[in-house]
């Protein structure tokens, strides 16, 4: 038997795709579809409340963290655009990432650290809800972590001027420690620059 293409029905074919369209027409029974419907339903990664994921970046000699939900998303290195007229310690001035124009914040300065002059492997990342976004340039991205809230260590007081009023936590990495930064602080801190 053939069918409309002129392929001999019942056959095993060479094209990919038609493996594809037998997987997706076979029958499937009531009891597989509701576990399907439940797991398409259900968040794929359920983050738990005595957990803590954050995205780890560098700023100079400094590891410091983002808390995931806090992070948006990590973009190449952009041209940042000074802001005629507007002189701001925060501000750095406005970069385009993925065509929407955001203000780039100078964390460096915020947080009274020192950026590499010529970084490795410069990366923007884009912070804050929707309605509040940043860009914070950053040396280097290292990655996301996910660790118990227990693991978390209070920042000592030796913990470096402005940088210690916007960490919460300290992060161990191994033989390292990242700075996991207070969100709402340094969101306020950014916005209030922008009055």
């Amino acid at each position: 038997m053939t069918d409309a293409k002129n392929e001999v029905v019942g056959e095993e074919s060479s094209d990919p795709r038609d493996a594809m369209r037998r997987l997706l027409e076979r029958p499937i029974d009531a009891t597989g579809l509701a576990e399907n419907t439940r797991l398409v339903g259900d968040r794929h990664e359920t983050v738990q409340a005595d957990e803590v994921t954050a995205l780890i970046v560098r700023i100079g000699g400094e590891w410091l963290g983002f808390d995931a939900q806090f992070a948006e998303r990590v973009h190449g290195p952009g041209v940042i655009r000074r802001v005629p007229h507007r002189h701001s310690e925060h501000l750095a001035g406005i970069v385009v990432v993925d065509g929407e124009i955001v203000p780039a914040a100078r964390l460096d300065r915020v947080l009274d650290l020192v950026a590499d002059t010529a970084p490795v492997d410069p990366r923007i990342v884009v912070i804050g809800p929707a309605d509040r976004r940043w860009a914070a340039p950053v040396d280097e991205v290292e990655g996301v972590i996910r660790l118990p809230r227990v693991d978390v260590l209070k920042p000592p007081a030796t913990v470096a001027g402005s940088l210690h009023r916007h960490t919460s936590g300290l992060l161990p990495l191994g033989d390292r420690h990242a700075a996991l930064l207070d969100s709402d602080r340094i969101l306020d801190l950014l916005d209030g620059g922008l009055r």
